[in-house]
């Protein structure tokens, strides 16, 4: 799905030159441009890898669910690639060379996803942005042969031994998150006996093991476990169910898109169990499921996951590009991954001397992991590449190191709403721990 104008905040912006480039214009436009002039895509003198500075725009393509029943995640994941535009393109962009985004809207269907896709391709991107485990297996295995470097978000666990050399996850895995709910649920709340409720789409149904045997390679049980179909009018049998047993739960492992929810706790609450814990991933860290659940009950018994800011500097970075694009410092969850992926790009292709993705592909793990020179931000460590030097950068979701499958690790947060509706963090888990799990 195209979408020729792009809804950011409140506003509805089109085609124009802004702080990350040039954003949300229309696609078939600009495909016609691209055909027509090459002199608007980053010059192909720049493919030798060897040239000081490449001429012309670097295309982005921004691959996102940006309406459907999880439009907010695109909205999450869309925040942090601006702020990464800001930062890259008013730090003196790629060798001289801006990077322009180009939003194209998946709607979280795999089917979407392809034509959108190949809609971006018009464009001749160096990278795409995108898209989460909604519709990833859509188009997975299509940025290889296109060789287009992605880097997507998203803790699909069908990812978790993927061996697509263009594809990058920039997220920790759901198995990873997964751990840590049930890491959370029975060493933080003392939850010995847990039910489990998941909507009946794949990406639901793909944590449901992980959560399971984590849980109970800690000691744990499982009392009951339900599947429910989103949308529906009403959940009361499930709930029912989900509480009748001889082993009443302790706490409840859920996920489910927040308009269910919000049907969901209603239920619970009408028929007197909204009084333990209920614990998700990162969506428990968003407004709508706190919202789904009400503010004064999600205070209380509400609790979702987030990656910590690992390393002030690098966060420091990204707030200051966050506020310029967005006006306020506090983030949507999930943003600085997105964030910190335009920066490797970025960083990359400066590597390379290069923006062609056969070039500067390989220089990805040689600017983010480790041996090198730690820095934090895109200034610091373009400056560090110029000078010669083998950079490790750290970013403000973590270390971005990608193992051989291309997965990154990360500690994690168990956060909670206030009653006043900002987030604290009541949890903390080391990835050490969690690594035991899964």
């Amino acid at each position: 799905m195209l979408r020729k104008q792009s809804v950011r905040g409140n506003r509805v912006r089109k085609s124009r030159v802004r702080r990350g480039g040039v954003v949300g214009t229309s696609l078939l436009a600009l495909g016609a441009m691209t055909m027509a002039a090459c002199g608007s895509t980053a010059s192909a003198a720049s493919t030798s890898g060897k040239s000081k500075g490449i001429s012309g725009t670097i295309q982005a393509g921004i691959l996102l669910p940006m309406s459907g029943k999880e439009a907010f995640v695109g909205q999450w994941f869309d925040h942090g690639v601006e702020a990464g535009l800001y930062a890259v393109n008013h730090g003196g962009g790629v060798l001289g060379a801006k990077i322009s985004g180009t939003l194209a809207d998946t709607a979280g269907d795999p089917v979407d996803a392809v034509t959108a896709f190949h809609t971006l391709l018009l464009h001749n991107p160096s990278v795409i942005f995108g898209p989460s485990s909604l519709e990833i297996e859509g188009v997975v295995r299509q940025f290889g042969p296109d060789h287009v470097v992605d880097f997507m978000e998203g803790g699909t666990t069908q990812l978790d031994y993927m061996k697509y050399p263009y594809v990058y996850r920039v997220f920790p895995s759901d198995s990873e998150l997964l751990s840590g709910e049930a890491y959370y649920a029975y060493q933080g709340k003392g939850c010995h006996l847990a039910a489990e409720v998941y909507d009946s789409g794949p990406n639901a149904q793909a944590e449901v093991g992980p959560v399971t045997r984590a849980y109970e390679k800690l000691g744990g049980k499982i009392v009951a476990s339900e599947t429910i179909v989103a949308g529906q009018s009403s959940y009361l049998s499930t709930v029912a169910k989900m509480f009748s047993g001889a082993q009443r739960p302790q706490c409840v492992f859920f996920h489910m898109d927040p308009q269910t929810a919000s049907t969901f706790f209603a239920n619970v609450s009408q028929l007197g169990h909204l009084n333990l814990p209920f614990i998700t991933g990162d969506t428990g860290a968003s407004t709508q499921m706190a919202q789904a659940m009400g503010l004064a009950n999600a205070s209380k018994w509400l609790s979702g996951m987030a990656a910590p800011p690992a390393y002030a500097q690098s966060n420091a970075a990204f707030l200051n590009a966050y506020q310029a694009v967005w006006h306020t410092n506090k983030p949507l969850p999930a943003s600085p991954a997105m964030y910190d992926a335009v920066i490797i790009a970025a960083l990359a292709m400066d590597a390379a001397h290069s923006s062609n993705p056969t070039v500067w592909r390989p220089f990805i793990t040689k600017v983010s992991n480790p041996p090198g020179t730690k820095c934090y931000t895109y200034t610091s460590c373009a400056a560090l590449l110029k000078k010669g030097s083998k950079i490790n950068y750290q970013g403000a979701s973590g270390n971005e190191d990608f193992n051989q499958y291309h997965n990154v690790f990360s500690s994690f947060e168990v956060v909670k709403f206030t009653s006043s509706g900002s987030l604290k963090t009541v949890f903390n888990e080391p990835a050490s721990a969690l690594a035991k799990l899964y």
